[in-house]
């Protein structure tokens, strides 16, 4: 692997193109010094969640998010969080195996899912303003 790269398959090719830009600014927001990694963000019907992460091989992740989500915030915030993931697991702060937990309780208080939650809206927020100044110019 010589650098690092996205993939988006699936959904509209409105969906594809929002996640790809929204993957792209995540990391360069929350990984600007990685630069061999590669990432494939998949957008199909998912069944109870919005989406979730996969260590998939070295320095590979995959990414599933429900393309039901509405293109806004929804969408947006999903793939930030996943994001998160992809950094955690990049930095070694968050393994595969780590995922017991019994209840949505014990869930969303697990550390690397309450740093996804909090820093999911944060990036939306900067990206948000990003998409503003842009339009502004």
């Amino acid at each position: 692997m010589e650098k690092s790269v996205i993939f988006v398959d699936g959904g509209s090719s409105r969906q594809r193109e929002l996640a790809f830009d929204a993957a792209s600014f995540a990391w360069m927001q929350l990984m600007p010094r990685i630069r061999k990694c590669v990432i494939n963000i998949e957008l199909k019907n998912l069944k109870g969640y919005d989406g979730t992460c996969f260590d998939f091989n070295t320095r590979e992740y995959l990414i599933e998010v429900n393309k039901k989500l509405s293109l806004t915030d929804n969408f947006l915030t999903t793939i930030f969080h996943e994001m998160v993931h992809v950094k955690q697991y990049v930095r070694k702060e968050l393994f595969s195996e780590c995922n017991f937990y019994n209840n949505r309780e014990e869930y969303l208080s697990l550390p690397w899912e309450v740093e996804a939650y909090k820093v999911q809206e944060e990036l939306l927020i900067q990206w948000q303003d990003m998409k503003i100044i842009r339009n502004q110019n």
